[in-house]
């Protein structure tokens, strides 16, 4: 009785992975404008960004995200395959997104999304904060 019970279980456990996977790879990819506006909402959501910030925070980031894909694109098509390029082109690019950012929010809003993004420490030690 219990061997039945376990086989149950398990089948239905597959059947349930099964249907998981299949609904993660019918959602197609969002585009990099719709992705920079889901973070544009939460972070209004999240730092109270007014609609001013908010216009220029989505603008930022639609231009980054396209930027940063076709660049990944391009690495692409050259056959290059090294994770440290990728890595070093996301990092560019986030320091990119980081400077535009510090010019848009307030100190408190920065810090904010500093530490958010994990990102605080080093921010600290480049410019010399304690």
């Amino acid at each position: 009785m219990k061997v039945a019970y376990y086989i149950v279980n398990f089948l239905f456990f597959l059947l349930l992975s099964a249907k998981l996977i299949a609904q993660q790879q019918e959602q197609p990819q969002k585009s990099p404008a719709e992705m920079a506006a889901i973070q544009a909402d939460d972070m209004q959501k999240q730092f109270k960004l007014s609609d001013t910030q908010v216009f220029y925070v989505d603008s930022i980031l639609q231009h980054n995200y396209t930027a940063i894909a076709a660049e990944f694109e391009k690495m692409k098509k050259a056959g290059i395959q090294s994770p440290d390029s990728y890595m070093n082109v996301q990092k560019a690019w986030n320091q990119k997104t980081e400077d535009a950012f510090k010019k848009v929010l307030t100190e408190e809003q920065f810090i904010n999304y500093l530490k958010i993004t994990r990102r605080y420490r080093d921010y600290k030690k480049r410019m010399g904060i304690k």
